[in-house]
């Protein structure tokens, strides 16, 4: 049969030509990962940002921060955490023409990553503290696929930590004469109720995803295809331990972990270095550095506690929305978003 043909109409058999020589069709072995590009401050109307590329495969991801009061919070503490949103649209991939398979997905990593996020060996909600026990900040991070070809936890989870990294937050001030209501800080100011600052992670999580092949073979990274051709799985280490989650198949990963826990060890080594690179802080020398409105910016951009500042005249901004618009409205109404970028005060 034609090599087109067979991959085509039995992909299974087409992967077992390349694998008995422990070759993929892509020219890639058993346990090589694709090429990997990382770009941080994709989106300078953003707080945070970066875009992901993974082989075909690419995200971005954007964070949006908003101040929440005790008020809002009812039969807990307050304390400031990261909340994640991912979207799969059709035109990433036909695959996500099917809504019940991409609601799975997105439900899947939204909860998934907004734990591995949040974990305690991860994140320190501290760091977000206004005031502490009254006001906080509350991270908004929402990812979009631009296209997909395959592993998807790997491209959202690194695409989120670099965007997340990535964030920088404006100091504020509380005007004596406006009680219970907080603003960026202007250059003059002298006693801010909150100093500028980045977001720090205490340890980075670390993925890696494996897909079981026909012939029981596993491989690292696995395109679209090979994702189904049967089971796979997800390695993370999150603060020296090593989380699994199965992401379909019948096959258990956790019979293989001495196969492929080796593996996933020297990808964490990769990753790190990946995300180690330097970067140029937006806007930042250091975390302390005050921010200011640029002289463009409209004088009475504002941050109202308990309130999201209205960006779109919804009182929300729409991330998946304004990307999808970039050709048309050249980001749409994340145009209006710029109110809220911040410039270093020389």
């Amino acid at each position: 049969m034609d090599a087109d043909l067979l991959q085509r109409f039995n992909p299974e058999e087409y992967y077992r030509h390349f694998l008995e020589d422990g070759l993929r069709p892509d020219g890639r072995g058993l346990r090589d990962s694709r090429e990997m590009d990382l770009q941080r401050g994709s989106l300078s109307s953003s707080f945070g940002s970066a875009s992901l590329r993974l082989g075909r495969s690419a995200v971005l991801a954007g964070v949006r921060a908003e101040v929440m009061e005790a008020a809002q919070v009812q039969d807990q503490p307050l304390q400031g955490r990261i909340d994640v949103s991912v979207e799969f649209p059709p035109l990433a991939s036909p695959l996500f023409r099917d809504k019940h398979r991409t609601q799975g997905l997105t439900t899947f990593l939204a909860t998934t990553l907004t734990d591995v996020l949040n974990s305690p060996g991860v994140f320190d909600p501290a760091q977000l503290s206004v005031r502490k026990g009254e006001v906080t900040w509350v991270l908004h991070l929402h990812i979009i696929c631009l296209n997909y070809d395959g592993n998807a936890f790997d491209l959202c989870l690194l695409a989120a930590v670099a965007a997340l990294e990535d964030t920088r937050l404006p100091a504020l001030v509380q005007p004596a004469v406006e009680a219970g209501r907080l603003m960026v800080a202007g250059p003059e100011a002298q006693e801010l109720a909150s100093e500028a600052r980045g977001v720090t992670f205490l340890s980075r999580p670390l993925p890696a995803t494996f897909a079981q092949m026909p012939g029981g073979q596993w491989v690292l990274d696995p395109c679209a295809v090979e994702e189904g051709l049967g089971a796979s799985a997800s390695l993370c280490n999150v603060n020296g331990s090593w989380l699994v989650f199965h992401q379909g198949g019948g096959a258990d990963a956790n019979r293989f972990l001495e196969e492929l826990m080796p593996v996933a060890r020297g990808c964490a080594d990769k990753l790190s270095k990946l995300l180690e690179a330097p970067v140029i802080l937006r806007g930042f020398k250091t975390y302390k550095d005050q921010v200011s409105l640029s002289d463009d910016m409209h004088p009475g951009v504002n941050v109202i506690v308990g309130h999201e500042p209205s960006f779109n005249g919804s009182g929300k901004t729409n991330l998946f929305n304004a990307i999808l618009f970039v050709i048309s409205d050249h980001f749409g109404s994340l145009r209006q978003v710029e109110t809220l970028s911040f410039s270093k005060t020389m």
